[in-house]
């Protein structure tokens, strides 16, 4: 069973001038495939603000951090930056098949700059991904990490 941590990147839901419809969309398709929402954070758009939020979920044992929102390349969109600083190992190619799978949707898919990654590789490491803030762009992330999650837990708590 994974444990994971949403962490919503966005100052217009943290002011409440915008409604998050991704966070409940995204925590009901993770505990539907057998992952706990352990924790939902909402924190504003601020490089050190998102990076010890990231941090303290790590800390307490999440082994997958799911940020939402902060993708794209306005002011303050600084989300796959944070990640970066975060993760030892990236994996690219999952963040190019949510795009890809998000071009199905809208052209506006390939605005997006996700990143994902571990944080280690063995079985202190967790997932890291930066995700479009989006209902539909975080489902679309969804579609495509949850399918992977065995292999990607698989690699990183094989003995050796």
């Amino acid at each position: 069973m994974c444990v994971s941590a949403l962490i919503v990147f966005s100052d217009r839901v943290l002011a409440g001038t915008k409604e998050d419809r991704a966070t409940p969309a995204v925590a009901e398709a993770l505990e539907a495939a057998g992952v706990v929402v352990a924790s939902t954070e909402v924190v504003a758009e601020s490089r050190e603000v998102l990076y010890a939020a990231a941090r303290s979920a790590l800390a307490t044992g999440a082994r997958l951090v799911l940020i939402l929102g902060g993708t794209g390349f306005g002011v303050g969109n600084v989300a796959p930056e944070v990640v970066r600083e975060i993760v030892e190992v990236e994996i690219p190619g999952i963040a190019e098949q949510t795009r890809a799978h998000g071009l199905a949707s809208t052209p506006l898919s390939g605005l997006s700059r996700e990143v994902v990654g571990v944080t280690a590789r063995d079985s202190s490491g967790a997932l890291v991904v930066s995700s479009p803030g989006s209902k539909g762009g975080a489902l679309d992330a969804l579609d495509v990490l949850v399918p992977l999650l065995p292999a990607i837990y698989h690699q990183l708590d094989e003995a050796r």
